[in-house]
């Protein structure tokens, strides 16, 4: 009876290691995937603030025009690379408040055109 008794506690301590580090995987794979989410909405929230930009492209005004025009080419590009800017985001582990986001961000698209051809190439 105690060999029995031992053996079944012996189980029960194996199984309930395994649930914990089950549930240790599991909050892993949900914090990683919060960030993305959180990552993915600030890249979203990022183009929407360009997308306010968008009717000044038609401006008689060349200034005004340009600050559109640029604000299409940023919309394209966060639009384009959303996924591989997610996964640079979280390799580079930004930190999930607004101003290291944003910063992030925008040294990626502060040159365009060079950024464009960096994403490009890889």
């Amino acid at each position: 009876m105690k060999k029995l008794f031992i053996i079944a506690a012996l189980a029960w301590m194996v199984a309930a290691t395994s649930c914990v580090w089950a549930a240790e995987d599991l909050s892993r794979s949900n914090s990683i995937r919060m960030q993305n989410i959180i990552y993915g909405a600030t890249i979203d929230s990022k183009a929407s603030f360009y997308q306010k930009r968008i009717y000044l492209v038609d401006s008689e005004f060349k200034i005004l025009s340009d600050i559109g025009n640029d604000a299409v080419k940023k919309i394209s590009f966060l639009k384009a690379y959303r996924q591989k800017l997610i996964g640079n985001m979280a390799a580079k582990n930004v930190k999930l408040n607004t101003t290291h986001m944003n910063s992030f961000l925008g040294t990626k698209i502060h040159n365009i055109s060079a950024s464009i051809e960096a994403y490009s190439t890889e």
